[in-house]
């Protein structure tokens, strides 16, 4: 009997397994001269043929599903993070922020669970609640961060199995983040009074220094819902307190509606104790989700267990904050805040930790963002690492160039391919930090978009501007952290400095002259044009077009204004890093390839 064919196991889909039995069954001698293709054994190969594949199926998902990377299935994924003591959420409330002007005046209290009510654009109401308990400042206001609710569960009772020393709480849509355990204490304090009701913290599954006497608990996700675990004996070693079978324990969370809580404003207090407040939204409802985003677990569960809970590394500190909420659902965590070393800066500042925002520091919410996000990492850091809050800084990137297409090639019009490009290209380079923007990949993206573009490289170009802020006629470094196109540097027009000595009457510019000095800079002068008689004033900075550092001479101007530049290099690139947001503006045209 001859030798079958060699098997093909990269073919697995149905007609390719089925071709491969039939070449077999030709070759041997057993079964000879039979017209597979019309006899009952074509009723067994199809058999064969659909084991084969189903079986093939199966042991390829079996396989996907014990890895992170690839598993699909959310319970394969709770099971693998489950290790690395990340627990995966159920629904997710959505978060607001009102301010509360109260007719009581200073230090009223604003009691835990004080609750809000806000309608979306369509008019549904939903209930929200405060977390925290709080007081009104001096001015009779405050400051509230409110949590989505459909249903407030208050201290309730909790079961507890004494032998597994868990407590179960049902229902997938129980927001993990608003859970609170109170365990009763009935020993007496110093003065004599009973302790009472305590709330125990919750740790996570790769805490470290726990004893016999640390009121901790941990969670546990299921199919059904959470179980709340409680300390034990190990092989006689003692972690965290256990709860005896009499010991009170009570629940309070809220259960979530998810998503559909997004958008929701108009918001006004529902407490009988605050009656008469006015509320004021500052900030629509956002980052509810009504599931664990699937990505967001393959993400952030590595990062936080390769924190352990501390910030050694610049990935150690994005996966902390990602976990006390900077980032929620599946947003792009670059689009809320960044994290790098000083050793990245230029000139390096080693031993310095820095982080940014993508929020207004000037509003009061976002000055407690920012001082939320260095108090967690100053906890988690090492002692000789020092974290310092820099604010965002917006640079305008204008994309300029020609978009050429063949008009046989396509029936849409020049304006209908032009609005495509555009809104791919705000789809490209959202609001957001470490962007990396290159004519190659634009050109790529463009000729992706529809068959008749023909667009290289060579036919987009770019420009940055940022906004230079004059304090008391003081100009400080500007920072274009790229190579810059020499004799590129520009500025708006603006009013001179009178030590200057230019006329008051005449509006001025910077522009790069033609000399360097020692160390490679090019010198930046002020240049005016009155009447069609150009004039100027001399030296006023330089920039070193490798670094991107503009220097200026202070008594410039009084005013406010802008400069511009071109990146350097062939390659037409631009890097946004550190605390550069940009905000992308197009100026694109579509023409015809000429024949």
């Amino acid at each position: 009997m001859p030798a079958p064919s060699k098997i093909q196991l990269g073919n697995l889909d149905y007609e390719s397994i089925k071709s491969s039995l039939l070449d077999y069954l030709k070759e041997q001698d057993t079964l000879k001269d039979y017209d597979y293709s019309g006899s009952a054994v074509q009723v067994l190969l199809d058999i064969l043929t659909y084991n084969t594949l189903y079986y093939g199926y199966y042991s390829n998902m079996v396989a996907n599903e014990m890895f992170l990377d690839t598993a699909q299935r959310e319970e394969s994924l709770i099971s693998l993070v489950k290790p690395l003591g990340y627990v995966v959420p159920g629904s997710r409330g959505a978060r607001a922020r009102v301010k509360l002007r109260y007719s009581g005046g200073a230090n009223s209290n604003i009691p835990i669970y004080t609750r809000f009510s806000g309608n979306n654009e369509n008019g549904t109401p939903y209930n929200f609640y405060t977390l925290l308990a709080d007081s009104t400042n001096e001015d009779g206001e405050a400051i509230l961060e409110i949590i989505e609710g459909k249903e407030l569960i208050k201290q309730i009772p909790l079961s507890i199995d004494q032998t597994t020393q868990k407590g179960f709480i049902s229902g997938l849509d129980t927001d993990i983040s608003t859970i609170i355990v109170e365990v009763y204490n009935p020993k007496e304090n110093d003065d004599g009074d009973v302790i009472g009701w305590e709330i125990w913290s919750r740790a996570s599954n790769i805490q470290t220094g726990l004893d016999n006497s640390s009121t901790v608990y941990w969670l546990e996700r299921s199919e059904l819902g959470f179980f709340v675990v409680f300390g034990g004996n190990l092989f006689g070693s003692q972690i965290a307190m256990p709860v005896s079978q009499d010991t009170p324990i009570r629940l309070s969370y809220l259960k979530s509606n998810g998503d559909i809580g997004n958008g929701v404003g108009n918001f006004k207090v529902r407490s009988e104790e605050l009656s008469g407040g006015a509320t004021e939204t500052l900030r629509l409802s956002s980052g509810g989700s009504a599931s664990p985003d699937l990505e967001a677990i393959r993400f952030f569960a590595p990062k936080w267990f390769a924190a352990q809970e501390r910030a050694v590394t610049v990935e150690d500190c994005r996966g902390l904050l990602a976990a006390e909420g900077f980032v929620s659902g599946s947003e792009d965590p670059y689009s809320k805040f960044n994290v790098w070393g000083g050793e990245e800066m230029n000139p390096p500042m080693y031993g310095r930790l820095f982080v940014s925002l993508n929020v207004d520091t000037g509003d009061e919410g976002g000055a407690i963002a920012a001082s939320n996000a260095i108090r967690i990492l100053e906890e988690k850091t090492c002692v000789t690492i020092l974290p310092e809050y820099i604010n965002p800084t917006e640079y305008e990137f204008v994309v300029r160039g020609i978009l050429y297409y063949d008009p046989i090639l396509t029936s849409l019009s020049p304006e209908r391919l032009l609005s495509l490009a555009n809104q791919k290209l705000f789809q490209l380079y959202p609001n957001r930090y470490n962007m990396n923007i290159q004519a190659s990949d634009i050109a790529r993206e463009m000729n992706k978009i529809n068959s008749a573009f023909n667009v290289s490289s060579s036919d987009i170009n770019f420009y940055v501007s940022k906004k230079v802020t004059v304090t008391n006629g003081k100009v400080s470094n500007q920072y274009f952290k790229n190579p810059i196109k020499p004799n590129t540097l520009t500025s708006s027009k603006f009013t001179p400095h009178p030590s200057l000595n230019i006329p008051e009457d005449r509006l001025v510019a910077l522009r790069t002259m033609d000399s360097y000095d020692r160390k490679g800079r090019q010198f930046v002068e002020v240049y005016y044009d009155f009447n069609g008689l150009p004039g100027v004033s001399g030296k006023i900075g330089s920039i070193d077009n490798e670094t991107g550092i503009l220097s200026l001479k202070n008594n410039l101007t009084t005013e406010d204004f802008t400069i511009y530049a071109e990146p350097h290099g062939n390659s037409q690139s631009y890097k946004f890093k550190e605390e550069m947001i940009p905000s992308i503006t197009l100026d694109l045209s579509v023409e015809r390839i000429l024949s």
